[in-house]
């Protein structure tokens, strides 16, 4: 297995959870920082589906940019293992749940009647998110970059990194 440089993978992590509240979910963002892989980001509460869905999407947009930046590709998790994911995070009511118990409240938050149901809603946010990550590639690596070099960017600077990025 390749060695993995875990603090610029957190720096992509947060990076996409950061442009994703911002330029998907049209919330806002107070900070962002990598040494305690946060971001304080607040998404826009429309309520129903159509949040689930904005909520899924940025879930999954933290590790899908970890991935692409480590292995050039991302490759999502199949359906039964955030499943087996979230049971897992179920089992320690003292645990803060994980992104897979969030991700399947999501899911389940669309709509579906059916596991098959779940699973084609999976099945979409995943593309979604995949779509949103390469388009916005470009913000997340500026954004990336900077958590780099500053370890913490608040709501001004990345406004204007993000500003900066689209005039380039």
């Amino acid at each position: 297995m390749a060695n993995v440089d875990l603090d610029r993978a957190t720096c992509y992590h947060e990076a996409a959870h950061a442009v994703f509240a911002l330029k998907v979910c049209g919330g806002a963002v107070r900070y962002v920082e990598v040494d305690e892989g946060y971001g304080a980001a607040s998404l826009r509460a429309f309520g129903g589906p159509a949040e689930n869905w904005r909520h899924a999407l940025y879930t999954l947009a933290g590790s899908f940019a970890e991935q692409l930046e480590i292995w050039g590709e991302v490759r999502p998790e199949s359906f039964e293992d955030i499943l087996e994911s979230a049971e897992i995070e179920a089992e320690d009511p003292e645990e803060e749940r994980g992104d897979s118990s969030h991700l399947v409240r999501y899911l389940e938050g669309m709509g579906a009647d059916s596991f098959e149901d779940l699973r084609d809603e999976y099945e979409e946010v995943v593309r979604e998110t995949e779509n949103e990550i390469r388009r916005l590639w470009p913000d997340i690596e500026v954004v990336a970059a900077a958590l780099k070099e500053r370890r913490l960017l608040g709501a001004g600077e990345l406004e204007k990194l993000l500003k900066g990025a689209a005039d380039a």
